[in-house]
């Protein structure tokens, strides 16, 4: 599968959906994710290259960077993430990109802010800037956007946030679930949005030392699950999924390497280095 876009190769797409730490397995209700699960405040820094690439894909090389951070608040946490991405293509010009997003998710799971651009060569791919409110985890809600101007979204009972997602997808690895699915909001794409995020977690839990990214401090000496999450357009019963990607997830919320897939390649984030940040001390 691939990322379905009318802008080839959609960069921008892949990495707003890196709220992704976040995906949609809730095998534990939220609450009950956050009780059991310690998300370590961090921030990552990590290499993006080409992975897998076909014959006939039109990319011959990828050279990027990119910045992930989760802070923590007594309020509840602040995510910053900026890529910026230089796409090598055997024909015509190469393709820049660049992110910055910024979002906070309050503790108690009825408040979300969200705020990303995106390029392409120097044009705005997309823009957001919004916040969503609900009475409660779980509860309906309502996304309400300054830009674009005047847009308002419903939200479903269950859908879920970026953050909690993170929390319960490591909750569901902890249990042994494999598979769920759930509307999941991150305030990009909202044409598509409430997205229906699927994900499979692929086999048990890994070792510390094993795989990519275990010799970078005690930060990194954590069991990880590989998952494997799929994005589904609220506006389509089609079996194709905007989106997919797989990721090397820590039970401590630290995600190693994303493996974005366009289908006849794909684009590689690996982890190599990290900062603990301090969690806030609150009362």
């Amino acid at each position: 599968m691939k990322i379905r876009t009318n802008i080839e190769p959609n960069v921008p797409r892949a990495v707003l959906l890196l709220a992704v730490f976040a995906t949609s397995v809730y095998g534990v209700s939220a609450p009950a994710a956050a009780a059991s699960v310690q998300h370590v405040a961090h921030r990552g820094f990590y290499e993006v290259t080409l992975g897998r690439n076909e014959p006939s894909s039109s990319i011959r090389a990828v050279d990027g960077r990119m910045v992930a951070e989760w802070a923590h608040s007594c309020d509840g946490w602040t995510a910053n993430q900026r890529l910026a991405v230089t796409m090598q293509r055997s024909t015509g010009r190469d393709i820049e990109s660049e992110v910055n997003a910024t979002s906070f998710e309050s503790s108690d799971g009825t408040s979300y802010q969200f705020s990303s651009k995106s390029t392409i060569s120097g044009e705005v791919a997309e823009e957001v800037r919004g916040k969503a409110e609900r009475p409660g985890r779980g509860k309906p809600g309502v996304a309400t956007y300054s830009v674009p101007a005047d847009l308002r979204i419903e939200l479903p009972a269950e859908t879920l946030f970026p953050f909690e997602h993170t929390l319960a997808v490591i909750a569901a690895g902890e249990k042994g679930n494999v598979q769920e699915s759930a509307p999941y909001f991150d305030g990009s794409q909202p044409e598509l949005s409430p997205m229906t995020a699927s994900t499979l977690i692929l086999g048990g839990a890994r070792a510390a030392d094993k795989g990519p990214g275990a010799d970078l401090g005690a930060i990194t000496d954590h069991k990880w699950w590989s998952v494997r999450l799929a994005m589904f357009a609220n506006t389509t019963s089609e079996s194709e999924p905007e989106f997919e990607m797989t990721q090397d997830l820590q039970d401590n919320g630290v995600v190693r390497r994303f493996v974005f897939d366009y289908g006849d390649f794909t684009m590689v984030a690996s982890l190599v280095r990290i900062e603990e940040l301090d969690r806030a001390q609150c009362q």
